[in-house]
């Protein structure tokens, strides 16, 4: 089986030069030269993602032997605080193995990651400072908020994999198309089974890659996405024993922070019709991601599932992180301790550089509170 998606290349491609006419996706001189930029970079790199890829099969085959076990995906709405829940699980190295940004989009093989590594061995042996020349980079890449700031060497979101293949809602909703990002939001249930095992084939092909490179087969491979929050059955489908954290924030702050993020996607990127003409789709997604994955959650049984309030989280990280090892199992060493006593004291003084208006959204009084009345208030997620 082929993991390449050559024909959503192909709509891709077809979408953005041929039928965007009256859309938010339309081809203005500014989008057109952002698309020419992108291609440019991301055809050569993905020549040499797939060529590392298939050497893998000839240099480390063994790969393929490796069973994954276990493993634990923090899942829900985005702007729910997933991001800081993964970042401080990841640092329980006797627990967990997560992977991070480096890796998911230039090196998901196992002979690029070695040859990077033997490079930055020579650099260092000629007196070449990496460390402090990545420093520099990252500080260049600005964000609002410092939690989910890129970082070369942190934990990252393991579904920005499937841009290698051609086969994830990110490239289609970073990119304003609606029409082809929309059958993703309701994964389980849209999209083709055939499509489902071609993307699954891929991502388990990528962790057993990284259980190779970095060993520790004993630890819990860690995913974080929010668009896997419509995939539970998918993956179990996939990996019948894997463990699911729900992160749950009130929508009223949840659903126009991610508003508030995508707008600044599509602005970037091109011209859409209007301001926040991604209202609807986020709306139509949060909608679904509150409903389904807690629906489906509570068909698991308890030391597979736990729903995590991002108040609590915030609160008392240690706390929380507590609960969660309980709920599975996990053993959790005095190091790890005491850094979550540090993580909760940081959490709790954190204020969001993150600000928005809700009536430039469009969004009249006490609408987002009808809409999820019946989630507030089960959750208690009222503040």
């Amino acid at each position: 089986m082929s993991y390449w998606n050559g024909k959503d290349f192909a709509r891709f491609l077809y979408h953005n030069f041929f039928f965007n006419r009256g859309t938010n996706y339309r081809l203005t001189t500014k989008r057109l030269g952002v698309l020419l930029l992108a291609l440019g970079i991301y055809l050569p790199a993905e020549f040499l993602v797939w060529s590392g890829l298939f050497l893998d099969e000839i240099l480390f085959h063994g790969y393929r032997n490796i069973k994954i076990k276990q493993p634990v995906f923090i899942i829900g709405n985005p702007r729910s605080g997933t991001t800081f829940l993964q970042r401080t699980l990841a640092r329980d190295t006797k627990n967990f193995l997560s992977m991070r940004t480096w890796e998911i989009f230039g090196s998901p093989s196992i002979l690029m990651r070695k040859t990077l590594r033997l490079g930055v061995r020579t650099a260092r042996a000629i007196g070449v400072g990496i460390s402090k020349r990545i420093h520099r980079m990252e500080a260049l890449w600005k964000e609002n908020d410092p939690i989910h700031r890129l970082k070369l060497r942190a934990p990252e979101e393991d579904e920005y994999l499937f841009i290698h293949n051609f086969s994830t809602m990110k490239i289609w909703s970073f990119a304003a198309i609606e029409e082809e990002a929309d059958p993703y939001i309701f994964f389980d249930e849209v999209i083709p089974e055939p499509e489902k095992d071609r993307m699954m084939d891929f991502y388990e092909s990528c962790i057993q890659r990284h259980y190779y490179y970095h060993g520790g087969k004993d630890r819990h491979y860690l995913s974080k996405n929010p668009n896997f929050t419509p995939a539970i059955e998918t993956l179990l489908d996939r990996f019948p024993d894997g463990k699911f954290i729900y992160l749950i924030r009130n929508p009223l702050k949840a659903v126009p922070s991610h508003v508030s993020l995508k707008e600044r996607e599509w602005q970037l990127l091109g011209s859409p019709l209007k301001e926040y003409a991604c209202r609807d789709f986020i709306l139509r997604s949060s909608e679904y991601w509150y409903d389904y994955p807690l629906k489906k959650l509570k068909e698991l049984p308890e030391e597979q599932q736990i729903v995590v309030r991002f108040d609590d989280l915030v609160a008392n990280t240690k706390k929380t992180v507590q609960e969660i090892y309980q709920r599975f199992g996990l053993k959790m060493s005095i190091d790890f301790s005491d850094l979550l006593a540090v993580e909760t004291e940081r959490a709790r003084s954190h204020r969001s550089q993150h600000h928005y208006s809700l009536e430039e959204m469009g969004f009249a009084p006490q609408f987002l509170e009808t809409e999820f009345a019946s989630i507030i208030d089960e959750y208690q997620l009222r503040s």
